[in-house]
């Protein structure tokens, strides 16, 4: 890669960075090209960027950025997924490794707390905006569906 190259990378993962919602980093030693193509597809809807790249690039964009402590976890040959929908993201990272025993999730960064393997995991068992929404919408739903199931039946006894 020439330098032009490595500080365009750079820059512009710097870019994305500021506008990310969390930061995960993973190894995917002796995963097939299959499997993690299919990562990526998983991970697509929810991530910015999800890149194998070198880590004295990485430690070098993450600079002057919330994201700073992730370049602690960069010790081997890591991915990298720049979240934009962080939650949705730990969900599948945590499926795929349960699936793909060779993945693994080394940790990550998530509003403004450094997330181990562990929390990575424990995020992903959480539910979803989407599903909160919808439980609050049943909850306050609920209760005006039952009377007037109560007047409806009232109604017709008379």
């Amino acid at each position: 890669m020439k330098k032009q190259d490595k500080s365009n990378l750079i820059s512009s993962l710097h870019t994305l960075l500021k506008d990310a919602g969390g930061v995960f980093v993973i190894e995917n030693h002796g995963l097939t090209v299959k499997q993690t193509e299919d990562l990526r597809k998983q991970l697509k809807p929810n991530v910015s960027v999800f890149k194998v790249i070198k880590n004295r690039l990485f430690k070098l964009a993450v600079q002057d950025t919330d994201f700073a402590g992730v370049a602690d976890m960069m010790k081997r040959p890591t991915a990298v997924a720049i979240a934009t929908d962080p939650l949705a993201v730990t969900k599948v990272l945590a499926k795929f490794a349960e699936a793909n025993p060779k993945l693994s999730i080394i940790g990550g960064k998530m509003d403004g707390d450094i997330l181990d393997t562990e929390g990575v995991v424990q995020l992903s068992k959480l539910p979803s905006l989407l599903e909160i929404r919808g439980t609050i919408a049943r909850i306050l739903v609920e209760p005006g569906a039952r009377l007037a199931r109560v007047s409806a039946e009232y109604g017709k006894k008379e």
